[in-house]
This record gives structure tokens, C-alpha cells and sequence, in this order.
């Protein structure tokens, strides 16, 4: 027999996948009352997703988890393509930069990597996580959310909730329960995949078997374990190639006879699609929810951890009465054109991986060889500058502003800092969790601690100076975290601008502007807000920085 019970939150998650999760941490972060529940009985076991990125690290770090994670990680490989097995590598890919503070592409396990989200989860009181828990359905209104959730022994919950995110996968119930269709590329392809642990290759980067008879991707992973991929032909079936006949066949050009400890092997359809809606009312999607990217770029994980980002810090700051709800419109205006611009790259590369013919393979194969001998275009490639960087031009950043290289929209980078004791930290953990005010160069030039804005205060933003390496003193710059750049690496992109950048919760920069314009820039953001208006505070004399 069926007991109803009630429970109430603030926002009701669907799916603790690595979006859900990532998202419920961010919350917790804010002591906002979560729950994320899950049909599976736990977090995955068998390998998924196993590429990520720094943006993502960069999240991880917000979330305070980057330690964490990267116990589980291979960090900073790249991808070398090969005609064929045992044939001639004719590129590379191999980023070295850490713009935002971490390698670009790094090998990691789903399951090492969830496990790691869901234990962060115990840090906070604010967040009940259920598993073993299934959506049956929900309504809602101008108020809020309710959601009848049944559990493995068919009790059911009555959950009453401001917000839902579907973090619930491809296949969203959610989504379908609302009635919004998957819409965009009818690109699909069969591929077979092979995780295996035990294994013995040194080699880190990722190999790409441009063969046209058989593409082939292999992937290294920590902890010895490395991923195989197959590109299926219409004829064959799943039920041929995951025989264990076949698989030896299939591994033997790359293992030889050595044996080969398999954990998974499957098949897998992978689609590029995006949700025609992102948001109905009170009910938000996220992740594979709203997107399915082809893996060749290894971003479909990557752009879910982007989306609780985004879609995080608008959360909290509307219900800690920060934002208005109008704020969370703009969760898909910027997130939808980045989500597609990486799928049109994973179908580009997936050209480029999955050669149709012998003779575009061989084309290819000419043309990276010709891009070699140009330096540019040779790093343009080797450093992975062909990903594409989200640039918001809508949304909650003010569209016009640039300083040095700089422009709103972009998200700042992360350079190695020194305080005044001589530590040396990232960016990040001197900003913490909220908004923050920045300002690169000379202090004589134009003041931080002179910005009279009453909004800055509603927005909690920390202010944080940065001295370019050269300066041989720290000064004490009243209300103001005052830190040298280690590297001097903001010095190529601000220049000699001497401009305040306010950054978002998630890194992108939302204006940039001067103490002549700060009255402007902040009554444009108030709108976009939908903070009420503030009169701007009275001037007051700013006590002149104190050298040591």
C-alpha cells in the first residue's frame, strides 16, 4: 500500500548526473534547500564520459572540489592522428595553456568523477539527495512547482518546489512531459565501445584512426584504464560486434593477442540535437536535457557542467532576492548558441575522425601536412584555438565594453596571483563564490575603492586589485584584496586600460567600464537584473593607498 509524503524545497533536481550533481553542489555552496533525486540506485558505475576540460575544472573549483577530481584525472593530453593502425601519425593536437587555470583537455572516469560530486553533496545540510526515486509527474503555476515522485518501495513523495531542473538525460521525461521536441541536426552514427582496465600502454594522448574501412578512437584514462571506439557499418548489428569474437578481432591491430580486460562494451547512437525550449515557466532543462552533442570533441559532459553554472548562479541569486526571476530567461539565450557552435565543431572533427571515403581520408591527410609547414595554422591547431569560446552578446552581461583585448561577455582568465605574503594562488580562490570587481594596473591611475555604487554592495561583489609582476610593493588599498600577477599574464590582454571589470559568479564578464561611466554601466545592469533602481552613494574621499 502506497504512503503519500510532503516535502518542500527550494529547487527539486531530476537526475544526479554530472549536471544535476555539479548543480547541487553550487547550490548547496549557497545554502539554498535541494533535492536531486535519481531513478538509477546510485551514481554510474561503468565508464561514460571520460574528456574534461578546464572550463569544467574551473566549475570544479568553485564548487571546491578541484582537488577531488583531479585525484582521478590524466591531466593536459592531447589527440595524434594516424592513417590507420600502425600507419603514419600526420597531426597533432597538443594545448599546453592553462588560460583558465587547468590543462584544456583531460582523460577522467564518469563513475570516479560522480562519486566524487555526490560525496561534495554531504557537505551541506541544505541538500537531500535521493536515489532509487522516479518522477511520476508534476504541475505547476505562477508560485512554484509540485512533483509526485514514487520510490523503490512505491511510496510516494508530494515534493512542492520554487524551480525543477531536468538534468534527466537524452531520453528527458521531463522534457517529453512538457512537450518539447528535440529539434536541429538529423545526424546520427553507430559507434561500438570498448572500456578496458589493466592496461599496460604508456602512451597519454588520445589516438584517431582516420581509416575509412574502420575509424577508431583511443582514448587514455587514469588509473591504467583506456577506452576503445568503433565506428559501426549499417550492416552489422549489436548483437555481431559484441560477441567476443568479434571484439578480439576488432582489438587485435591495437593489443595483439595479449589478453584484454574488458569492464563495457556497448553500442551507442550518437545524436547532435537541441531542445526547442529550455525553459516553460518554473521548469528548466540542462545537460543532455537540452542538448546531445556527437563525442568527437569530447564536450557533451563539459557543456552540461557549463549549463549548471550558468544556470546555478541565477538560481541563487533569485532566491536570495539578489536577481529577479525575469534573470533566468537569460539561461538559454546564452547557453543555447555555445551548446550548438560545440556540436557543428564535434561534427566537423567527426569529418575529419570518420573520413567517408579513402580518398577524403588521404585528403585530409594532405591538408594537415600542409598546415604543418604554416606556423600559425600549425598552432592554431596544436593549442586548440579552433574551440569555440562562448562570447555572450546577450543575456545578463552589457553588450558593449572592451578593455585592452578584453570584451564583455568573455570569460576572464585565471592567472597565478601573489599576495603580499608571497603565496602564490589562482585567481578564483581569492574571489570565492559571488560577483567581483577587478582592476589590473596602477591604483594612481584610477581607484577601486573610490566605486560608489550602491549596486556593487547588493551584489556582494569582493573588490580585488592586480599589480602587474613589476611593481616592487603591495599597497593597502582600503575594502580591496590587493595581489601581483605571477606570470604577468593579464598584461598582454588589459594592457595599459586601467578599466573595472565586473565578473559573474561564473567567470564571464559582465561590464567593463571607468569611474565616468560607472553610473551608466551600473543602471544598465540593474536593469538587466531586474534589480530595482539605487541612487548611486555620495562621493566620499577615498583614503590614498598605504604602501609598505
Amino acid at each position: 500500500m502506497t504512503t503519500l509524503n510532503s516535502f518542500s524545497t527550494q529547487v527539486l533536481i531530476i537526475g544526479a548526473g554530472p549536471t544535476g550533481l555539479t548543480l547541487a553542489n553550487l547550490l548547496g555552496q549557497a545554502h539554498v534547500d535541494t533535492l536531486i533525486i535519481d531513478r538509477k540506485a546510485g551514481t554510474v558505475t561503468e565508464p561514460r564520459a571520460v574528456s574534461i576540460d578546464d572550463e569544467s575544472l574551473r566549475t570544479m573549483q568553485a564548487i571546491g572540489l578541484d582537488d577531488a577530481v583531479l585525484r582521478d584525472v590524466v591531466p593536459g593530453y592531447g589527440v595524434h592522428y594516424f592513417t590507420r593502425a600502425g600507419g603514419r601519425c600526420f597531426g597533432k593536437v597538443e594545448p599546453t595553456g592553462k588560460v583558465y587555470g587547468f590543462p584544456k583537455r583531460n582523460a577522467f572516469r564518469q563513475p570516479l568523477f560522480e562519486h566524487t560530486l555526490k560525496t561534495g553533496l554531504e557537505r551541506f545540510a541544505s541538500v537531500t539527495a535521493r536515489f532509487n526515486h522516479e518522477l511520476l509527474e508534476f504541475t505547476q503555476d505562477a508560485h512554484g512547482v509540485r512533483a509526485l515522485i514514487k520510490d523503490a518501495d512505491g511510496q510516494l513523495l508530494d515534493v512542492k518546489a520554487n524551480y525543477l531542473v531536468a538534468c534527466d538525460g537524452g531520453r528527458s521525461p521531463v522534457r517529453k512531459l512538457l512537450g518539447v521536441e528535440m529539434v536541429g541536426s538529423s545526424f546520427s552514427s553507430r559507434w561500438l565501445v570498448v572500456d578496458t582496465d589493466q592496461d599496460d600502454d604508456p602512451f597519454w594522448q588520445t589516438r584517431v584512426y582516420c581509416d575509412a574501412r574502420r575509424p577508431v578512437v583511443e582514448v587514455p584514462g587514469p588509473h591504467r584504464t583506456r577506452r576503445f571506439e568503433f565506428m559501426l557499418r549499417p550492416d552489422e548489428t549489436e548483437e555481431q560486434v559484441l560477441s567476443p569474437q568479434s571484439l578480439h578481432t576488432l582489438l587485435r591491430p591495437f593489443k595483439g593477442d595479449a589478453p584484454v580486460s574488458i569492464v563495457r562494451k556497448t553500442v551507442y547512437t550518437f545524436h547532435a540535437r537541441v531542445a526547442e525550449r529550455w525553459q516553460v515557466g518554473r521548469v528548466l532543462l540542462a545537460g543532455d536535457a537540452a542538448h546531445l552533442t556527437p563525442p568527437y570533441a569530447g564536450q557533451g559532459m563539459n557543456s552540461g557542467v557549463r549549463d549548471a553554472h550558468n544556470l546555478g548562479w541565477k538560481l541563487i541569486g533569485v532566491l536570495n532576492g539578489k536577481l529577479a526571476a525575469t534573470a533566468l530567461q537569460s539561461y538559454e539565450s546564452e547557453r543555447r548558441g555555445h551548446a550548438w557552435a560545440l556540436i557543428k565543431l564535434a561534427l566537423n572533427l567527426g569529418v575529419v575522425m570518420a573520413p567517408a571515403t579513402v580518398l577524403r581520408a588521404r585528403l585530409i591527410s594532405a591538408a594537415f601536412a600542409l598546415v604543418g609547414l604554416v606556423p600559425s595554422l600549425r598552432d592554431y591547431f596544436l593549442q586548440m584555438r579552433f574551440k569555440p569560446k562562448p562570447r555572450f552578446t546577450q543575456g545578463l552581461v552589457l553588450p558593449e565594453g572592451k578593455a585592452g583585448k578584453l570584451a564583455c561577455g568573455q570569460m576572464f582568465p585565471q592567472p597565478l596571483l601573489t599576495d603580499a605574503q608571497g603565496h602564490v594562488q589562482l585567481l578564483d580562490a581569492s574571489i570565492g563564490a559571488g560577483f567581483a570587481l577587478i582592476q589590473y594596473g596602477d591604483p594612481a591611475r584610477q581607484r577601486l575603492d573610490e566605486l560608489r555604487h550602491g549596486l556593487w554592495d547588493h551584489l556582494e561583489a569582493k573588490r580585488i586589485l592586480i599589480l602587474p609582476a613589476h611593481f616592487q610593493a603591495l599597497p593597502s588599498l582600503p575594502g580591496c584584496t590587493v595581489l601581483q600577477d605571477h606570470e604577468d599574464a593579464l598584461k598582454e590582454l588589459l594592457g595599459d586600460s586601467h578599466t573595472f571589470v565586473l565578473l559573474r559568479p561564473d567567470r564571464y564578464v559582465a561590464a567593463l567600464f571607468d569611474r565616468t561611466t560607472q553610473d551608466q554601466a551600473a543602471a544598465a545592469l540593474q536593469a538587466l537584473f531586474g534589480i530595482p533602481p539605487t541612487s548611486a552613494c555620495a562621493d566620499q574621499p577615498a583614503m590614498a593607498p598605504v604602501y609598505p
